[in-house]
């Protein structure tokens, strides 16, 4: 748990703030699409979501929540993530409820990973320079996510979140009278919603998303989460394709706008600030090409190490920057390794930045973390790793740079990887040979390597704007609050 700002608000009253009309009746920002229901017609004030009964399987999670609660420790042997998440939430329910009264009128914001917490992040900031004395917690999901933002804070408080029981969902929303809960992408656990709404808290998704073959579009779950997005006040949409597959696959009926990505404005920011980096210079000075092979794990790295030769035989101009997700000395030393075997010529970045000869090295070793956005700068083309595994990574840091962008099957967890493929400008790879021959193509067409790279980073600056987007849904809910423009903090 974090340190929390010594501030409290005065205690919320029952109902929602002057200003606001009953949910169903609350008019949306400018530009949102409103949604009738899924029979065609619009809910009527006796549907709004602090009276509407819960729907079958609603009811059904409700009544086996409790259950699948107390046992989830029966799963702690099978699974080392479980297993650090419930020793996080030891205590959890005494700590939250201690930071009560720093709390009270707090915007409260739920992240299921680090994903999710970064596209958190940009809101956050925005916020806290707009309501500067309004509280602001974070709850998190997963022991990665948790443990990321500890060491990023950028709320006044942050713990884990407990799971879905209806009586501490309850507990917690009574203790900390929260103005706003926020989701963020798309996971959100129903009797945390059902607490917020029956306590007329209204309730919020940003940089919503949802995928074609989602199981969520499937009969039990689109019942299931129809019965509970109904209860927002509001969805903020990646893009236009999910507001469809929100309201018209799933048939979602509270207003829907495309707000976009706020992680691509965070993307954006960092490309910038990385432009004086001494890391992309000494990268650029070496002349020539660049590929550029991010954030790898072994699957990623068997996928390429067979073609380099080959692939560096046909481009002599060509450098390739390797850069594992984890540089541990071990897997380093392992690299190196079949790197010599190749044999192809190698050198780490640590050496590189130090002054050593590069002459004679086809592959720079990133032996660091937190380089690779000053890295992508300096590049050609770029694959980025983990899509033979979980899921890939940062695809818009490559694109941002102006690359067309190579990954592996594995990108149903990047909305912008796949609209990126629909583009042109982001290709799959499943086999080493896909990848020298689609590499080749584009190396051997340096017009279609900067065109295909220029649409690329367009994918990421249309999402410049999507934080006062998102912004523009959470002010009708605090204005007037302490530490809003028409209110201003003492």
């Amino acid at each position: 748990m974090f340190p929390q700002r010594q501030a409290s608000l005065p205690p919320r009253r029952s109902g929602l703030s002057d200003g606001h009309h009953p949910r169903g009746d609350r008019p949306g920002p400018a530009g949102h699409v409103a949604r009738t229901c899924a029979q065609g017609h619009p809910m009527s004030p006796a549907e709004t979501a602090s009276s509407r009964p819960c729907g079958p399987w609603l009811r059904i999670y409700r009544a086996a929540s409790p259950v699948l609660c107390g046992a989830a420790g029966l799963g702690r042997p099978f699974s080392a993530k479980l297993a650090t998440g419930l020793d996080g939430r030891r205590g959890l329910m005494d700590r939250l409820l201690a930071a009560a009264p720093d709390l009270q009128g707090c915007v409260w914001f739920h992240v299921t990973s680090v994903g999710e917490y970064e596209q958190a992040r940009p809101v956050i900031a925005a916020l806290k320079g707009e309501f500067p004395a309004m509280p602001i917690a974070v709850t998190h999901y997963s022991p990665s996510g948790w443990e990321y933002a500890a060491k990023r804070p950028c709320a006044d408080f942050h713990d884990y979140l407990p799971l879905d029981h209806p009586r501490d969902m309850r507990a917690l929303v009574a203790a900390w009278n929260p103005a706003l809960l926020v989701f963020v992408k798309f996971d959100c656990w129903p009797n945390q919603v059902l607490a917020a709404d029956r306590a007329q808290v209204p309730v919020i998704l940003l940089a919503g998303s949802l995928q074609p073959g989602s199981a969520r579009l499937k009969p039990v779950g689109r019942a299931l989460y129809r019965d509970v997005f109904d209860r927002f006040a509001h969805l903020g949409v990646c893009t236009a394709e999910d507001g469809e597959r929100f309201t018209r696959s799933m048939g979602v009926r509270c207003p829907v706008t495309v707000t976009g990505d706020t992680r691509g404005e965070q993307v954006i920011l960092r490309f910038e600030a990385a432009a004086a980096g001494e890391t992309s210079a000494r990268l650029r000075g070496l002349g020539g090409r660049i590929l550029v092979l991010g954030s790898t794990w072994p699957p990623d790295e068997k996928l390429w190490l067979p073609i380099l030769p080959p692939l560096l035989d046909s481009y002599p101009d060509l450098r390739v920057v390797l850069t594992p997700h984890e540089p541990l000395p071990q897997r380093l030393a392992e690299l190196e390794s079949v790197l010599d075997r190749a044999p192809i010529g190698h050198l780490r970045l640590s050496g590189l930045m130090a002054g050593d000869d590069p002459a004679a090295a086809r592959v720079i070793l990133v032996d660091s973390i937190g380089r690779l956005a000053e890295i992508y700068r300096a590049g050609h083309l770029a694959y980025v790793g983990g899509s033979f595994t979980t899921g890939v990574h940062n695809t818009m840091e490559p694109a941002i740079a102006g690359m067309p962008v190579l990954f592996g099957p594995v990108i149903g967890n990047a909305e912008e990887a796949g609209r990126m493929v629909d583009l042109g400008v982001g290709f799959v790879l499943r086999t080493p040979a896909e990848a020298l021959r689609t590499a080749g193509k584009l190396l051997a067409n340096p017009a279609t390597l900067n065109e295909l790279g220029a649409q690329a980073r367009q994918v990421v600056l249309d999402q410049r704007g999507a934080t006062e987007k998102s912004m523009a849904l959470l002010r009708p809910h605090l204005a007037g609050r302490q530490g809003s423009p028409a209110n201003p903090a003492p």
